[in-house]
This record gives C-alpha cells, structure tokens and sequence, in this order.
C-alpha cells in the first residue's frame, strides 16, 4: 500500500454547517512544514483553548504542536538517511531543543499520539535508548525528550495527533 505524499492528504471534515445541521464542511488549506533532510509535513486540523462541541476546531494558521487545551492533527514524514538534526532556531515556540548531547533531541509540552503507515524509523530517548518504529506501531509520547532518525531507504510516514498539557506547568 502506498500512501500521497504527506502534504496531499485530503480532509473530509463531518460538523454542524451554519445552520447547525451535521453536513461537510469545506475547510482552508493545512499548514505545511518543510526541514529538508529532517522531516515534512502537514498539520491538516487544529483545536485552540479546549474541545466542545462548538469549539471543534479548524484548519491551523501556522505549524505548530498543540497548545494549552489544545490538539493537533496531521502527517509527517522523515526522508530516508535523515539524522533528525534540528537548528533550534527553527523550531516553533511549542518546541525546544534540550541539551541531551544529540542535536536532533527536542521535547514538547504535549502528549502526542503518533501511528507509523509506511516506512520505519529509530525513536532515540536520553541516554541512547532507542525503539524502531514500523508500520502499525503506536506511540504515545509524553512530553520527554526524544530524536527521531531514520537511517533507512525509505521514507518513514506517520499519523500524529498532539494533544496539548492542561496547564503549563504539567510539563516540570
């Protein structure tokens, strides 16, 4: 099975229209993300401020991972060969790079929910403790710091879904 490329997902999004009757809902484009020779994607949905039924969400402005009651909802991919090395710069304000000897290591205050569907990649904690994902495998990640690097010949290509700390503090 092959999957489009990460950026050409297509959203079909079920919600109540403007007169409150369930329908789908024609939505603005996704916010696409492009480190080359790290990682690419898509952030196709996201929810700011908590999750009703009035406050579902829409298509993200911006790329970036959850924030407070928040969640995210999008594909990623990492190229074949990739190390994962990130420019701390380049990172949005809902990331940091943390000092743990590697420089693709990074945490966020969210816990993500990732699914691999295609590919295979190496997921690297502190202290060289590393997992290979394959297709079919779930992740849950809980705001620790971690790397990805996929040392592979294929792309790697998961489903993530962030879901942001209730309070900032969460995350000490």
């Amino acid at each position: 099975m092959t999957f489009p490329d990460p950026k050409k997902f297509q959203l079909v999004v079920a919600g109540p229209n403007e007169s409150g009757e369930a329908d789908f809902l024609e939505v603005g484009p996704a916010a696409e993300f492009d480190f080359p020779g790290v990682a690419a994607g898509a952030f196709y949905w996201a929810v700011d401020g908590g999750h009703s039924k009035t406050n579902f969400g829409a298509p993200p402005s911006k790329v970036a991972l959850a924030g407070r009651n928040g969640s995210t909802f999008g594909i990623s991919s990492f190229p074949a060969h990739s190390s994962g090395e990130v420019d701390a710069a380049t990172l949005d304000e809902s990331m940091s790079a943390t000092d743990d000897g590697d420089a693709g290591m990074h945490a966020s205050d969210t816990i993500d929910y990732e699914v691999v569907i295609s590919g295979k990649v190496d997921l690297v904690l502190p202290g060289g403790k590393k997992r290979t994902l394959v297709p079919g495998d779930l992740l849950v990640m809980a705001g620790v710091p971690h790397a990805w690097k996929n040392p592979y010949d294929e792309d790697c290509v998961y489903v993530v879904v962030t879901v942001g700390f209730n309070t900032p503090e969460a995350a000490s």
